[in-house]
């Protein structure tokens, strides 16, 4: 389909009363939005803990504010229906989790020109509230979609979760039309392409013991650091652009100890499958020889024992700029006289559906914001109001307006 037809859908959309009531809704529905934000980013979203409580709350939001057959799947995502004529599904979520252990404290805090302070309150808990909103304009000013919205929230979308929300909807959900999801980061930008991703939980095991007496057995910890020292000489390829990099080290008990284990997270990332692959096995292969390096040093000892735990494996993709879906994106922000872009590739939710070629995007519709993943983290309301009205006319433009327009998506 072509830019004019999405301009023409886009017009078709503003020219109804309906629609532009529920544009002005969304204006005047901030205080609440913004009260409902403040009320749920001091609900903690530890990872490994949304099933308990922040998918509870936010079902109960979602059913509160008029959705239909909301439910729980296995793994705690929370979704419900704004049913059309038709049952392909455009899906919408914000995810529920935050970076945040339950040790954080969630202290909210309001600076004189408006601006919120709290971990999390931007990534993902604006998004959240953008979606309740979101919803009540469309039912309470009675926009009917051709194909059937589902709004929701899903867990496990930062790291610790390892995507396991967005895997089982790919797995249990198989009428998807369209994939939106709602992140925060990029003012109101769009991400259209996924980078690969894998990650490996890398742990050595050896006998451990005295570091005087018992010199000459394997040290973990030792063999570790051989390994990075190799992996450091490795020189990913610049374009695809491709990474690596070693997060997190863990090992040992004290400083005259031999460790009995050590290990090390590596996260891995590529715009391309092929040179993740490649990349991952030259990594691998310098931690083997590390191994083999240490138990040849110490041929006496007991050797070191090898465990790989891979984890967190997103596929890459691309929708192309042209797509329907991004156009459509770019149009609906233009409609509500917002700045909006095509950003760089990352690692979202919207990886899995993207590789699976489901039209799909993260949309950031909540503004201006900083310091995610810090303490400090902070998110700028105003004119957040805009954001909700472009997410507005895209998800009708995908999914079509009854009586107004017909799906942009047809499939």
């Amino acid at each position: 389909m072509s830019v004019r037809n999405v301009e023409e859908v886009m017009s078709a959309l503003l020219a109804d009363e309906r629609v532009r009531k529920a544009l002005a809704f969304l204006k005047d529905d901030q205080e609440r939005k913004i009260q409902e934000l403040k009320e749920m980013v001091v609900v903690s979203g530890a990872p490994h803990t949304e099933s308990e409580i922040r998918s509870p709350m936010f079902l109960s939001r979602l059913k509160q504010n008029g959705l239909k057959d909301c439910f729980t799947d296995a793994v705690g995502n929370v979704f419900g229906f704004i049913h059309g004529r038709d049952q392909a599904r455009v899906l919408v979520e914000a995810h529920l989790d935050t970076v945040f252990g339950p040790e954080v404290p969630l202290n909210l805090i309001e600076d004189d020109d408006g601006t919120l302070r709290c971990p999390g309150i931007c990534d993902n808990t604006a998004s959240m509230a953008t979606e309740l909103s979101l919803i009540r304009a469309i039912l309470a000013c009675g926009l009917k979609p051709v194909k059937t919205l589902m709004p929701g929230g899903t867990v496990g979308e930062e790291a610790p979760g390892e995507a396991r929300g967005v895997r089982h909807i790919m797995k249990t959900q198989k009428n998807l039309a369209a994939y939106v999801c709602l992140d925060s980061g990029h003012d109101f930008d769009v991400i259209s392409s996924a980078v690969s991703c894998k990650r490996h939980e890398i742990t050595l095991k050896g006998p451990g013991g005295h570091s005087w007496n018992n010199w000459g057995r394997v040290n973990p910890v030792h063999a570790i650091g051989r390994a990075i020292s190799m992996m450091a000489d490795i020189e990913p390829v610049r374009s695809p652009k491709t990474t690596y990099n070693v997060g997190v080290l863990h090992g040992g008990t004290s400083v005259n100890a031999i460790a009995a284990q050590a290990s090390m997270h590596i996260d891995i990332r590529s715009l391309d499958d092929s040179e993740k692959a490649a990349l991952e096995k030259q990594i691998l292969d310098c931690i083997r020889q590390a191994v083999d390096e240490e138990n040849r040093r110490h041929p006496d000892s007991a050797p070191l024992i090898l465990e790989d735990r891979p984890y967190g494996d997103k596929p890459g993709g691309s929708i192309p700029d042209d797509a329907v879906i991004v156009q459509a994106a770019l149009a609906s922000a233009r409609a509500v006289n917002i700045e909006r872009k095509v950003c760089a590739p990352a690692s979202t939710n919207a990886n899995f559906p993207i590789s699976a070629g489901i039209p799909a995007l993260c949309v950031n519709s909540n503004g201006a914001c900083g310091n995610l993943h810090a303490p400090d983290e902070w998110y700028d309301p105003e004119n957040a109001w805009k954001g909700a009205q472009a997410l507005l006319l895209l998800l009708f433009a995908l999914a079509g307006l009854e009586g107004v327009t017909e799906p942009l998506l047809q499939a």
